[in-house]
């Protein structure tokens, strides 16, 4: 994008500084104007869309009061805390079994 900003502004600052030559101070504040004008646009299209997104994520994360989690998240940290305590209890169960008496099961269920 600021690519063609620059070609579009090369296009149209070269015939006309062609046409002004004879004024020089005119001639070098117009390309003066030019090249500012096209730095000025090229950073804004690189950092406009930069600024608006984290003006969005700020309006978000000042929705919720004082950075405290919301209900959604609460509930699903609490059943990950559930899911991890079983999780964990079965692998205790299963470690204290031998893993012979584990393959025997294994093959009675098949």
């Amino acid at each position: 994008m600021s690519i063609y900003n620059v070609v579009v502004l090369c296009l149209i600052t070269a015939p006309v500084t062609l046409v002004i030559s004879s004024q020089q101070d005119a001639a070098f504040a117009f390309v003066s104007l030019a090249i500012i004008f096209c730095c000025f646009l090229s950073m804004a299209l690189v950092f406009v869309p930069k600024i608006v997104e984290v003006t969005r994520h700020v309006e978000r994360a000042e929705s919720t009061v004082d950075g405290a989690p919301s209900k959604e998240e609460e509930e699903r940290y609490q059943k990950l805390l559930r899911e991890n305590e079983d999780m964990q209890r079965i692998i205790s169960e299963v470690r204290g079994i031998p893993i012979l008496f584990l393959f025997v099961l294994l093959v009675q269920f098949l």
